[in-house]
């Protein structure tokens, strides 16, 4: 810094280096599919499987999201993006209206989301006068929830409204209603309480599934200015893996409802068990055909192409009977109908422990939501630059079906991932190959590695736009650009024995010449050298005059 002598206001210049690109997350999935409950098209940022439960509800006979977002939890993965999908048109809340004796209305429950969830939740309530000074929720899974003042719960927009979603319930271990309150609202005592003064079942919900289209997960053809499915989830830019496992079709299987537990207010009058809680089965979507799983996987590669820097996992099914038994030739005639460097394919469907208890002890799921986990913990443990492959695949009992080795590389040659189970080593996913027909863009940690390069220099170079375009402009670029590739390139994301054979950046008068100046535009090219995945390792054995000894081993690339 300058000494100054002379009393008085000094202005002196520094130039600030614009900060170098740094890194980002490519490890956040988003999923499409069916819930218990829940908003619907609305993208809802979920970073625990505890949290997914207390909004979307546990595991479904419908549907297999809560079974992908589980396994993608087991698997490594932290943060996700749910869009739960239904049709609006058919989708209702369940409520329940509560009325004094002259048949007034008093207060209006509400669930909070669509389904038939909320037709399992009884309401209990006591009265003074038309003063509602007790309200109980009993909750299908076994939770309970004490309104001492439904007031403080009532809508700002729809007066006497509730939503019973808006406060979490207790478990009923831990709150016993009217236990501990010596005198209730209203100066009435406990001895004064022997019955409520009212029960009832919140009514009217509806799942949306039985007409359940594929463009409510796709988006198209949504109304002007709303968003289903897919099209929801464009509104989130961080997500970087894309999954929807409920294009598959599900067996249609009745599930066990388990009523809530009696209300106990451990007095000596006790109250009346809770009313016979009807076995309300809840919609079952029809299952997709052939051609509209096609398309909506189709609209799934479409969408990843279109925002660019995300990728989607495919999941196998049979194109004649929509079952997730298929033969290999036949999860190989899936890959056929695609081309695509942002998508890859998996087989077969994994066995998992189901606690719905619906098909036995375990249930056939598909693998997608497993395998977007181990992308995650790989990005997380490794980078985006390693293959996912030779992962286990936690949370995994077994395969659906076995695939021997002759199989595997019938299969591996049309870029279809397998998963296989091996003796001491678990479930394993055991290929990393996209769906494209073009040797560059053949492996999944290389697209992801380019997709995760080309999102931070857009990201990091939008303080270039408008500014004069010279040749300082032109050097603060390459400067930038070059910094942050040498950075991956000293952090082992890409290949070369030095800088020169990993990557280059030309931003110079001779790719700028005065017509492109003259036209606005900046040119910058950039090349890199992602490292391949060593997929065959061939161990090369020869034979001397006295012993046999290996001679090379080395990673066969198919690049």
């Amino acid at each position: 810094m300058r000494t100054y002598h002379t009393p008085g206001v000094y202005f002196e210049r520094q130039d600030v280096a614009p900060p170098l690109l740094g890194p980002l997350r490519t490890d956040i999935a988003g999923f499409v599919g069916i819930a218990e409950r829940g908003s619907l098209h609305t993208p809802v940022k979920i970073e625990t499987m505890a949290q997914f439960q207390n909004v979307f509800g546990g595991k479904i006979a419908q549907g297999y999201l809560a079974y992908a977002v589980d396994a993608f939890f087991v698997n490594g993965g932290q943060t996700s993006w749910i869009v739960r999908v239904a049709d609006p048109s058919t989708a209702r809340e369940a409520s329940l209206e509560i009325v004094d004796g002259s048949g007034n209305s008093l207060l209006v429950l509400s669930a909070g989301s669509p389904g038939t969830w909320g037709n399992q939740v009884l309401a209990r309530w006591i009265l003074r006068g038309t003063q509602i000074v007790s309200l109980t929720l009993h909750y299908p899974d076994g939770t309970e929830q004490l309104v001492r003042n439904p007031a403080d719960l009532a809508l700002p927009e729809v007066p006497n409204h509730i939503d019973i979603s808006r406060k979490s319930p207790l478990p009923a271990s831990v709150l016993s209603p009217l236990v501990n309150l010596e005198q209730l609202p209203g100066g009435i005592s406990m001895t004064q309480v022997s019955v409520f003064d009212g029960e009832g079942l919140l009514a009217g919900g509806a799942d949306g599934l039985s007409k359940l289209a594929p463009e409510h997960l796709s988006g198209d053809n949504a109304p002007p200015g709303v968003r289903w499915g897919l099209a929801a989830l464009e509104q989130v830019p961080d997500v970087s893996i894309v999954a929807i496992p409920d294009i598959m079709t599900k067996l249609r299987i009745r599930a066990k409802i388990k009523p809530p537990p009696p209300y106990d207010c451990r007095d000596l009058n006790a109250p009346p068990p809770p009313q016979q809680i009807p076995q309300t089965q809840p919609e079952f979507p029809r299952g997709f055909t052939s051609l509209e799983i096609l398309t909506l996987q189709q609209a799934l590669v479409r969408h990843c192409e279109k925002m660019r820097y995300r990728v989607c996992i495919l999941d196998t099914t049979d194109p004649l009977t929509n079952t997730p038994a298929i033969l290999p030739e036949q999860a190989a005639a899936t890959r056929a109908e695609f081309d695509s460097s942002f998508a890859a394919l998996y087989y077969p469907w994994i066995l998992v422990s189901d606690p719905l208890e619906l098909t036995g002890v375990v249930r056939g799921v598909p693998p997608s939501g497993a395998v977007a986990g181990i992308y995650a913990r790989n990005d997380l443990q490794y980078g985006v630059h390693k293959p996912p492959a030779n992962e286990v695949v936690e949370g995994g009992l077994d395969v659906r079906f076995p695939v021997e080795h002759i199989v595997h590389g019938e299969l591996n040659d049309a870029q279809v991932n397998v998963l296989r189970s091996f003796a001491g080593r678990g479930i394993r996913v055991y290929g990393a190959r996209t769906l494209s027909s073009k040797t560059e863009w053949r492996y999944v940690n290389v697209r992801r590695l380019v997709c995760m390069l080309e999102k931070a220099i857009d990201q990091g170079s939008q303080d270039t736009v408008f500014e004069p375009n010279g040749v300082a402009l032109r050097r603060e670029m390459d400067r930038v650009v070059r910094s942050y590739l040498e950075t991956l390139f000293r952090q082992g994301m890409l290949d070369g024995a030095s800088s020169d054979e990993a990557y280059f950046v030309k931003c110079n008068d001779a790719n700028n010449p005065p017509e492109e100046e003259d036209a606005g535009r900046l040119i910058c090219e950039i090349g890199v050298q992602p490292p391949y995945p060593a997929e065959f390792v061939v161990v090369v054995i020869g034979k001397t005059q006295d012993a046999i000894e290996v001679l090379r081993e080395s990673g066969a690339i198919n690049a």
